[in-house]
């Protein structure tokens, strides 16, 4: 990783620390799973609207809108996480909180066939015109899904029956038995957070989960935050801890953004964020096992910022060029004619697993697009080119 943080590197994008552009309404639904069989499921929404608040209207004009399930922690509900999916809302998505399976002894396969039901019911009523959800969800947006805790070790079990959760974000997640399987054979995305100093969930158990999905996924990344406990997801994060309840809040805001925004929305820019340059002076560690390689390319001023995050200890390289184009290589499609790839640097990867460069101008770049591209490989993995990001140099 880079050791400094030139502030011009952010003149580019918003942090997805801060609140998106839409205002936020919520409501409380209870309806009849009539696709599963599941009985009354009750569930939280929280989406885009004309106005903040409670059963605000929804607002359909900046959709339709990606949709994400959130599943609580042990003993909690949905109310427990009303800032984290307010936040979420106004970054443009409709989060569906799954608010059963709340008592002493839960049913975690209820709990995930319950957030299933709770998918497809969204979708249902955006595609009926005469619902206060017409026409608010993208249908062909992929799903993701977020869980605390308890509900964190039962996205094992939502993998393993709703494949269309493509991407999930597992925060201080418990151990759950059942799901291994379906964890090593998923081929999305994986992203995960601990806590160096929770009790509940030590960081050696959301680690392992980490590992468990490094087996198939196209992505998988974890983060230990430094001074973290249990619950710095929710609306009251622990003031005990080392780390001020208001600075776990916000990291969990600025990982959970970045992650939803790259996978669904293709902004693997913000992962600089939290992977890059731009996570530098943030109190965490980071270690990344991607397959599939985010890229990012920042203009920022005095020089353009490029990374590549793959695989701790592995090896990777950023190349660039100005003759654009669509091409084919033995590793993935490339947007610029490898014949001319000028490289900007290559080596191993450190144990976070990232390759950055900071790339002076060049005058060749003047009035120019460049394109630029990360090739990043491991243990056991072949190298693979992740997408090619292309930057207006003024």
């Amino acid at each position: 990783m880079l050791t400094f943080l030139p502030l011009l590197l952010f003149l580019s994008f918003q942090l997805p620390e801060d609140p998106g552009p839409f205002p936020v309404g919520w409501r409380d639904e209870s309806f009849q799973d009539l696709r599963f069989g599941q009985g009354i499921v009750d569930a939280r929404v929280y989406y885009p609207a004309t106005v903040n608040g409670q059963n605000a209207p929804a607002d359909p004009v900046g959709g339709p809108y990606p949709l994400v399930g959130f599943q609580h922690g042990w003993l909690g509900s949905a109310a427990n996480y009303d800032l984290l999916c307010t936040h979420l809302a106004s970054w443009g998505y409709v989060v569906s909180s799954t608010d059963t399976e709340s008592g002493v002894f839960p049913n975690r396969q209820a709990f995930a066939r319950d957030t299933r039901a709770a998918l497809w019911w969204m979708e249902d009523e955006s595609a009926d015109p005469l619902s206060w959800l017409a026409d608010m969800v993208d249908p062909i947006a992929p799903w993701s899904a977020i869980g605390h805790s308890m509900g964190g070790g039962t996205l094992s079990l939502l993998i393993g029956i709703e494949p269309r959760v493509r991407t999930i974000v597992g925060l201080q997640a418990a151990q759950e038995p059942a799901g291994i399987a379906a964890m090593r054979a998923f081929d999305g995305a994986a992203w995960w957070i601990a806590g160096s100093v929770d009790t509940l969930v030590p960081p050696s158990g959301v680690h392992a989960w980490f590992e468990e999905a490094g087996m198939a996924s196209r992505r998988d990344a974890y983060w230990e935050v430094i001074g973290m406990g249990h619950t710095g997801c929710t609306d009251s994060p622990s003031n005990g801890d080392p780390l001020p309840g208001a600075e776990q809040y916000r990291v969990h805001r600025r990982i959970v953004t970045a992650v939803l925004e790259c996978e669904v929305r293709g902004d693997e820019n913000l992962l600089s964020t939290t992977l890059g340059a731009g996570a530098y002076g943030e109190p965490w560690s980071a270690e990344s096992d991607c397959r599939m390689p985010p890229v990012w390319a920042i203009e920022g001023g005095a020089s353009i910022f490029v990374g590549v995050a793959g695989r701790a200890g592995g090896r990777a390289a950023l190349a660039w060029s100005l003759t654009l184009g669509s091409y084919s290589t033995p590793y993935g499609p490339l947007g610029f004619d490898p014949r001319t790839a000028v490289r900007a640097a290559s080596g191993l990867t450190g144990t976070d697993g990232v390759l950055e460069a900071a790339l002076p101008p060049r005058g060749s770049w003047l009035g120019r697009t460049i394109g630029f591209a990360g090739i990043a490989s491991g243990a056991s993995r072949p190298p693979l080119l992740g997408r090619t990001a292309f930057v207006d140099y003024p």
